[in-house]
């Protein structure tokens, strides 16, 4: 695994928390019957002598489907999310641990925010020069063990 493919995996962690809001909203959505809009949709509640049952049965159906993919894909995200974070904690140095924490994996608010920091933020947090932090930042990625994960799987 080369520097640049670790690098777009544990970037890849920073867009996890918004897929999943994503696709939660999705979901509610899908549960709106106003919102669907298939012709297939319109025309058996045109041709059916009983609506709701219809209307009901595929809202079901469609909600039942939604769940599945969805719990699909957040069972892949999450499981990306814990190789990354197992990969950077088999780091030996803390200092390039933390380093990889606050820059990629960043930190919770008493909000419930994630706040990730730039390279200069984490050279006054780790009381290091930004030169140095650069330095460390290129040596835990080379230690940074190789996580088995298919980044095409989540996109």
């Amino acid at each position: 695994m080369t520097i640049e493919q670790k690098k777009l995996l544990l970037k890849k962690y920073g867009e996890i928390d918004e897929r999943i809001e994503q696709l939660r909203r999705a979901k509610e959505k899908s549960k709106n019957c106003d919102e669907y809009q298939s012709p297939e949709f319109e025309e058996k509640i045109k041709v059916s002598k009983d609506k709701g049952s219809i209307v009901e049965i595929t809202v079901e159906k469609r909600a039942v489907n939604w769940d599945k993919l969805i719990q699909k894909e957040l069972d892949l995200l999450y499981d990306l999310r814990l190789k990354i974070e197992k990969a950077i904690n088999e780091l030996s140095d803390l200092t390039q641990q933390r380093l990889l924490r606050l820059l990629y994996l960043g930190e919770i608010d008493e909000y419930g925010d994630r706040t990730r920091f730039s390279f200069a933020e984490i050279s006054k947090i780790l009381c290091y020069s930004e030169r140095q932090i650069y330095r460390i930042y290129k040596k835990a990625l080379i230690n940074l063990p190789e996580i088995t994960y298919d980044v095409s799987e989540c996109q």
